[in-house]
């Protein structure tokens, strides 16, 4: 809630890039677009920083977040191979240094968060980002031991402070850029969603300057667009979970043990859970409807699911905002007519293309 205002500057940026676009009728790639705008809200929101890298792509942040999260151009193929030798056998992987994450990564947001730290604790600065609502929540801790038996003395604050910002970060970039760009994808394939999306932020919002996080709150259908089209193109259609003790799955023989590693997939029980389960129909949502939460898994379910769920929708809501605002995403000669993921790039073949055009004067209710 506190992180608006933050988030809310990096959306601005995205109305000079549409502009632009619209009047220079420039095809634009929505992950490509969208990318850039969730790395420099994680950045505001997570780390400190300010950036904006429309302006500076090349900007060493934007560099090592893209090495960090191995995006198409900043990985190797020998990287699949990597990760399967540390699965299967940890202890050589050891031996051989190998490492989830690329060599000078970890440390360069280390850095960047010790000296945040340093700077915060010296200056008194607050910004209410993750930084500051961390070191809350660590204050909070008195001289007697938590519920889960730890006493302040026992926490590293660096190592806490560091861990969460680097959780963030590979909760909300690709997958927050990648929910965007098929939200775009279903405002270009059925263009009612945009058209109904936009007249509730109308209603919403209004003709004010300032979105807040009351705005957001109450804007449910763009929220139920974003959860159905991570539904219907199945970005997120498996929860994997490892069972804690022996249960018998109820009327059969077989047993899950300790230990097994169980994965959900999710749209096996979409005929069951949703009203329209064939169709991309942000409806599938509508409370009155009677949606089962069990058949989606966009944000994991249960005690574990996404310790980012309500920063990602006021990211992904705040973008959708200030897209079809004054603007209306429209296809384009390279649009694809059907999406095809591709799990070696985790992305869609052939990408998702777009223009924009801008809306008429009347329509233009958010300046």
């Amino acid at each position: 809630k506190m992180m608006v205002p933050h988030v809310q500057k990096c959306a601005e940026n995205l109305d000079d890039v549409f502009a632009s676009a619209a009047d220079s009728g420039e095809m634009l790639e929505a992950k490509a677009v969208f990318g850039k705008y969730t790395i420099d809200a994680i950045a505001t929101s997570g780390f400190g920083i300010e950036l904006n890298s429309f302006k500076d792509p090349d900007s060493l942040f934007r560099q090592t977040a893209l090495r960090m999260a191995r995006a198409e151009g900043y990985s190797s193929k020998l990287d699949i191979v990597k990760f399967f030798i540390m699965i299967v056998a940890p202890k050589l992987s050891r031996l051989l240094g190998f490492s989830f994450m690329p060599a000078g990564t970890i440390e360069f947001f280390a850095k960047i968060i010790r000296q945040t730290v340093e700077q915060r604790r010296a200056t008194g600065i607050r910004r209410n980002d993750i930084i500051d609502l961390l070191l809350d929540e660590i204050n909070k801790i008195g001289d007697d031991k938590t519920e889960n038996g730890l006493k302040k003395e026992d926490i590293d604050v660096e190592l806490a402070v560091i861990s969460n910002a680097i959780i963030f970060f590979f909760a909300g970039f690709d997958t927050s850029s990648l929910t965007l760009a098929t939200v775009i994808f279903s405002f270009l394939d059925k263009p009612v969603i945009q058209d109904r999306a936009r007249q509730e932020i109308e209603e919403v919002v209004g003709d004010s300057k300032v979105i807040t996080s009351d705005h957001l709150r109450d804007l449910k259908y763009l929220e139920n667009v974003i959860n159905e089209a991570l539904r219907f193109y199945g970005i997120t259609s498996n929860t994997m979970r490892l069972c804690t003790k022996d249960y018998r799955v109820p009327d059969t023989d077989f047993t899950i043990r300790k230990g097994m590693q169980v994965n959900v997939l999710t749209g096996c029980f979409a005929e069951e859970c949703f009203f329209n389960p064939a169709e991309l129909d942000p409806d599938n949502f509508d409370i009155k409807n009677n949606p089962n939460k069990f058949g989606f898994s966009g944000f994991g379910i249960g005690p574990r699911n996404c310790i980012g769920m309500r920063y990602a929708y006021i990211a992904l809501k705040l973008a959708l905002v200030k897209t079809i605002t004054k603007y209306k995403v429209v296809k384009c000669e390279k649009t694809v007519d059907k999406l095809k993921f591709d799990i070696g790039k985790n992305y869609f073949n052939g990408g998702i293309w777009f223009k924009v055009e801008r809306l008429e004067k009347e329509n233009n209710f958010i300046i």
